[in-house]
């Protein structure tokens, strides 16, 4: 499903500003009081470059301390890989941003959007990790409802703050994700690996 929404929304971005989707998704974040704003001024940092590494350090920190090397040489991995691809992909499918005043600093292209893709990459391994070490069922769903609730608010917080298109978020979300199952699955095949030798 990933694939297919980040293959969609790629192509449907590509030379234009807006599509049906953004108009559609727009209207809803209108309806946000602009008092808020200084609220997602702060959860939009949880998704910036300081926020994502000093989560990643945090990370590393922590794996370190449990000696899961697999884990800290995974998270630091795909993380600044990906940050790396979304650049990437930022500069080959080169959309502009909304034409709106930007109430947050922005030097780059739109699509798609690097809070969205790399904050779901180290907030969804992270919890993917934390979820491995906790017991009870009640505890991982409580891990995984938190991080997800932390993506969307990083998420709508670009669109609030008229940086990025909802679309530039759906299809950060969908790339992020797609990163993020390849480190996972590259985790647990070198973590099989070391634990038999």
């Amino acid at each position: 499903m990933a694939v297919i929404v980040a293959t969609y929304t790629s192509i449907q971005v590509v030379g234009q500003h807006t599509i049906g989707l953004d108009d559609t998704l727009a209207d809803l974040f209108v309806l946000v009081p602009d008092s808020m704003n200084p609220f997602f001024l702060l959860v939009t940092e949880l998704g910036d470059k300081k926020g994502i590494y000093l989560v990643a350090i945090f990370a590393l920190g922590w794996l370190l301390m449990k000696r899961n090397l697999v884990g800290a040489a995974a998270i630091i991995l795909s993380v600044a890989l990906g940050n790396e691809m979304n650049k990437l992909l930022k500069d080959l499918i080169a959309r502009p941003r909304p034409d709106l005043e930007h109430l947050a600093p922005v030097n780059s292209n739109s699509f798609p959007s690097g809070h969205a893709m790399v904050g779901f990459i180290v907030y969804f391994f992270l919890a993917y990790l934390i979820i491995e070490e906790v017991r009870t069922k009640s505890r991982k769903v409580i891990v995984a409802l938190l991080a997800g609730l932390l993506l969307l608010l990083i998420g709508a917080s670009r669109i609030i703050l008229n940086v990025h298109y909802p679309s530039d978020v759906i299809g950060g979300y969908a790339f992020g994700y797609i990163w993020v199952f390849i480190w996972i699955l590259l985790y647990q095949y070198f973590k099989k690996k070391f634990k038999k030798s």
